[in-house]
């Protein structure tokens, strides 16, 4: 995979799989916007946002010339996937995220948004999303066969994946 050939990163996968983390990296290494779904999706003080007022945003984010977004809004999911070079699935085991979600409740980042508290909603959700998720995953992955596809199964598929676009 060449650095120069892509522009446009899709980032989904469970809460506290270290998308935001990624993201931030991948922006810094390649020199492009980043952009955090949680930022966008909800108003100061956690109120969530008026749905079309949120895929306007997000449209404007995808006419950029080049972008990493990182987030999991499925409402939304179709329009990153359409246009990214490169999607990329952070599917991680999930005791690993639920141990990352809660270890964030103490190293809170204003930066990335979202979590302040974990619920079990949130639980659940990290617990069900590759169940409830994969087909429409997979079906997308059908529709658009011109946008990579990775999954990464663990931190060093991350962490190798930096370095191969570092160089």
């Amino acid at each position: 995979m060449k650095k120069t050939h892509f522009k446009k990163f899709a980032l989904i996968g469970l809460p506290g799989s270290g998308k935001s983390t990624f993201a931030a990296k991948l922006g810094e290494i390649l020199g492009i916007p980043v952009h955090h779904l949680d930022r966008h999706m909800f108003e100061p003080g956690g109120k969530k946002r008026d749905k079309q007022e949120f895929i306007e945003i997000q449209k404007a984010m995808l006419s950029e010339e080049a972008w990493v977004v990182e987030g999991c809004s499925f409402s939304t999911f179709e329009m990153r996937f359409a246009k990214a070079d490169v999607l990329i699935y952070f599917q991680l085991p999930r005791p690993l995220c639920f141990l990352r979600l809660f270890k964030r409740l103490f190293n809170y980042k204003k930066d990335f948004g979202g979590l302040r508290a974990v619920t079990w909603e949130i639980l659940r959700y990290t617990w069900n999303f590759d169940k409830e998720k994969r087909a429409r995953i997979e079906e997308l992955r059908k529709k658009y066969p011109q946008t990579d596809f990775l999954i990464f199964k663990n931190q060093k598929d991350a962490d190798i994946f930096l370095q191969s676009m570092n160089q």
